[in-house]
């Protein structure tokens, strides 16, 4: 059994050996190849010190913030906090008419039989 065994793994080793290679012919891109050749070729020329200080702005720190000041005086603040809460009270026909209202009602589809 090992014998058979291995005659069949020399057959595939065999087999993949002979096919390791590549049929396609190789294609070159000429225009991505002059892209890549210039890309290579590029050296950037070192900057300044003047012109790195140029291209960017001194830090400062900023202003402090303003307090905001409160619209009115203070004699109307104190009024408006002295005055009386007024609320208004619901009528009681008012509440029945709102609740008598079908506010989520949908009509009903009719069925269609086929």
């Amino acid at each position: 059994m090992f014998a058979q065994v291995i005659r069949s793994s020399r057959i595939l080793t065999a087999k993949t050996s002979v096919r390791a290679f590549s049929v396609a012919p190789v294609r070159y891109n000429l225009i991505s190849d002059l892209y890549v050749r210039e890309l290579k070729s590029f050296k950037p020329a070192p900057l300044s010190e003047a012109e790195a200080a140029s291209s960017t702005k001194p830090w400062a720190v900023p202003a402090a913030a303003k307090v905001p000041e409160v619209e009115g005086s203070a004699e109307e603040l104190a009024a408006y906090d002295s005055a009386e809460v007024t609320t208004e009270s619901v009528k009681e026909g008012e509440v029945s008419s709102a609740a008598e209202e079908d506010w989520f009602v949908f009509p009903e589809e009719e069925e269609h039989h086929h």
